[in-house]
């Protein structure tokens, strides 16, 4: 494997598939980011989870027996409030999503009103959101049919849960209100769009060539950090990188076990 530790100074990670699958660590994991912490390199996560916030991601991490107490973490939940503050200013925003994105879009100092809602609001911000419903896919397109924006936090189908299980994931409800509400245009600000990597540089105040990104997602990891010019670690699982991705990973590896081993054997040259 070529890759040494020495050559960066930052390594981001995804997070589910990635660090962990459901409430499951990968093995080997925990040693990977305490070799990395203790070599006094910058350890980050940057997660497309639009349901929770980095406190609470954080919190599960340590229950897990991570070392992420001074990791930066960060989540679409909160950095899609924080994109549109940086391009639009403070919104009258309708918003799908869990309770914990809704109170970050305030937090930041967006109003947020219920979905439906007659209030005159610009943008509809959609999230993952684990009780989606039919009359909440009407109220999503009519509001879009008469000109609103859609703003999204994450465009991916799905995420993997436990024992490779597919958990739906905000990109599907996103295709589905476009299909009704009959628009092509959306703005999406979590991986693989430059705003999250952007964010995540500016944490540690490093160019994207000191940094390495580790992932298993093709279309999101890997499109995204390459784009922005980090290098890139795939975590395959054992399957196939596909032909339709636009971009190939540095190097490829079936687990996170692999890639520690090839860490330590490179640092010991």
């Amino acid at each position: 494997m070529n890759l040494s530790m020495d050559e960066y100074t930052a390594f981001i990670f995804d997070l589910d598939g990635c660090i962990y699958s459901g409430n499951t660590v990968y093995p080997a994991a925990k040693e990977l980011l305490d070799s990395l912490m203790r070599a006094g390199k910058h350890v980050l996560f940057l997660s497309n989870n639009s349901w929770q916030t980095s406190d609470t991601i954080r919190k599960k991490l340590l229950s897990m027996g991570l070392p992420v107490e001074r990791a930066p973490i960060l989540a679409t939940t909160e950095l899609v409030g924080q994109y549109l503050m940086d391009k639009y200013g403070a919104l009258q925003l309708q918003a799908v999503g869990s309770e914990e994105l809704k109170k970050c879009l305030q937090q930041v100092g967006h109003r947020v009103f219920p979905l439906g809602s007659q209030e005159k609001c610009d943008v509809l911000v959609v999230g993952l959101d684990q009780s989606f419903t039919y009359q909440k896919l009407c109220d999503c397109s009519q509001k879009l049919a008469i000109g609103g924006k859609l703003v999204v936090t994450n465009l991916d189908f799905y995420h993997p849960g436990e024992g490779g299980h597919r958990i739906p994931e905000t990109g599907a409800f996103v295709e589905a209100i476009k299909a009704v509400a009959g628009i092509s245009e959306v703005e999406s600000i979590g991986k693989p769009a430059a705003y999250s990597f952007e964010m995540i540089t500016k944490q540690i105040a490093v160019g994207p060539e000191a940094c390495v990104m580790v992932g298993d997602n093709p279309y999101t990891d890997m499109q995204g950090a390459h784009a922005a010019g980090m290098f890139t670690v795939w975590i395959s699982h054992g399957n196939k990188f596909p032909r339709d991705a636009k971009c190939k990973p540095d190097i490829v590896v079936n687990t996170i076990g692999e890639l520690l081993d090839g860490l330590m054997n490179s640092n010991k040259r």
